[in-house]
């Protein structure tokens, strides 16, 4: 039997596992930082995949996200992250379906960066269709690259005429 998974909003009682994830996961290892949870729980840009073992329930990985448009008609994947535990069963892919869902809502592309050294991620989000884009030298790390990937969520011009998307015309001076 499957152990039941559930994607949920984070709240400060999952920070604590969420930095453990981070402190054991690339690229955070390699770059020496960690995540701002406090600030994205905040914004209610993050969630935890929990899943339940005998009755009690653990994080299994987290997502954080800006379902808003910030560039080019998409959101953006700020940090995603499993537990290694987990890894391999699947929770990546649940967390970046639930994310490309609530973006999909808003937005008609989703873009995310990935560090040239985490090929593991590179891999990871090709196969679920995410396409490289193009590359930021020295971003973060000296001789090291942020690699642009960018997948289309929904066909181009889709929001054009619903609420809430940028339709209005600039004022005529």
């Amino acid at each position: 039997m499957k152990p039941a998974l559930r994607i949920i909003p984070m709240t400060s009682a999952h920070r604590r596992a969420c930095n453990d994830i981070v402190s054991v996961s690339e690229p955070w290892k390699t770059l020496g930082e960690g995540v701002d949870f406090k600030t994205y729980i905040a914004l209610k840009q993050a969630y935890v995949c929990t899943v339940s073992y005998a009755g009690k329930r653990e994080v299994a990985g987290f997502v954080i996200f800006t379902a808003d448009p910030v560039f080019a008609r998409g959101g953006y994947l700020r940090a995603i992250g499993v537990a290694p535990a987990m890894r391999r069963h699947g929770i990546g892919g649940k967390l970046l379906a639930f994310m490309e869902s609530m973006i999909a809502r808003r937005c008609e592309n989703i873009f995310l960066c990935v560090s040239s050294f985490n090929r593991s991620a590179q891999s990871f989000y090709s196969k679920l269709g995410y396409k490289r884009a193009g590359a930021l030298p020295g971003l973060l790390m000296p001789g090291r690259s942020e690699y642009i990937y960018w997948k289309r969520l929904r066909p181009l011009n889709s929001l054009k005429n619903e609420k809430n998307f940028f339709t209005t015309k600039a004022p005529r001076h």
